[in-house]
């Protein structure tokens, strides 16, 4: 298979601004009280959806951990990782949100470290569970992670919080890591949970994706006499 299409991990971002303030406390309820559009998720006392790393475990927690740490430019970063569908129905049902899990702080702490900001950065995230909506497989489990980041994070050798960023340019592309990692982390997990011949189940379930054979030119065939 095309290991870029192991995984979609995108990156958005709000301003410090107050109709911006707004939309983030919207935005963070939308992803704490649903798992799409149209699917509501009723909360349960005692059981908080978010998986806290220093951002919270709430709303509201959340929300003052944003505007606390935000930069001149930057109130948060908002990540999505996907991992494909057609990957996540290989992994039995039941443990597929620890698949999740993994690939998420996986791919967020080994971004992180690929950037040498070793002291981290704080961050939430929030598992949402919906149903594809191609028109090709609809309906098939399509699990995925939001993450929330700060603005700024803690830079050890200036001694106080400094501006993240999020470069994409010909010297640095982050967007281009935060792929790779997540691709790297798909193809460790996958291994661990189905087996070394991972990719060849794919392939054999979906033929029409998979690599097409090599061809032989005249000049490579040898007859021996």
């Amino acid at each position: 298979m095309d290991h870029k299409q192991m995984c979609v991990a995108n990156v958005r971002y709000k301003k410090p601004t107050q109709n911006e303030s707004r939309r983030m406390k919207n935005l963070l309820k939308y992803l704490t009280y649903r798992d799409s559009r149209n699917d509501y998720v009723p909360q349960v006392s005692g059981q908080e959806r978010w998986e806290d790393h220093g951002m919270g475990h709430s709303v509201a927690q959340i929300a003052r951990r944003c505007e606390a740490y935000r930069s001149d430019h930057v109130l948060l970063f908002s990540l999505v990782i996907n991992p494909n569908p057609a990957l996540v129905e290989m992994i039995p049902h039941n443990e597929r949100e620890q698949f999740i899990r993994t690939l998420t702080e996986w791919t967020v702490e080994d971004f992180f470290a690929a950037r040498g900001i070793d002291t981290g950065v704080e961050y939430a995230w929030v598992l949402h569970h919906r149903e594809t909506e191609d028109d090709e497989t609809p309906g098939r489990h399509n699990p995925h992670t939001h993450v929330v980041l700060p603005g700024t994070y803690y830079d050890a050798d200036e001694g106080r919080r400094v501006p993240l960023y999020f470069n994409q340019n010909r010297k640095v592309n982050h967007i281009e890591l935060l792929h790779t990692m997540a691709e790297q982390n798909m193809e460790v997990l996958m291994e661990y949970y189905i087996g070394p011949e991972w990719e060849k189940l794919y392939d054999e379930r979906h033929p029409q994706f998979a690599p097409p054979e090599p061809e032989i030119s005249p000049s490579e065939l040898s007859l021996d006499l």
